[in-house]
């Protein structure tokens, strides 16, 4: 039985270079990952929180696309402190 996207919860905060936010991850009801981008310019650099592996791992499970992608390579970048 496939489960419909009924709901969703922000679980992190998108971050571009100068560590303002620029979009939200929410985590849906079917473990599905999304962005709502709130503000367009830089591209993203990190992701705060940092998302738990065992959420990304059940993201990819259900599909895998661009936002898993993206979100994995975020994962992957050093932390940088803006001053």
């Amino acid at each position: 039985m496939k489960h419909c996207k009924e709901e969703a919860a922000p679980i992190a905060r998108v971050l571009d270079d100068m560590g303002k936010t620029i979009g939200w991850v929410y985590q849906w009801n079917t473990s599905e990952l999304t962005i709502l981008w709130i503000k367009k310019g830089g591209p993203a650099k990190s992701i705060e929180p940092p998302l738990c592996l065992q959420t990304l791992a059940l993201a990819k499970a259900v599909t895998r696309d661009a936002i898993t992608d993206l979100l994995e390579t975020l994962l992957d970048q050093p932390k940088k402190n803006p001053r």
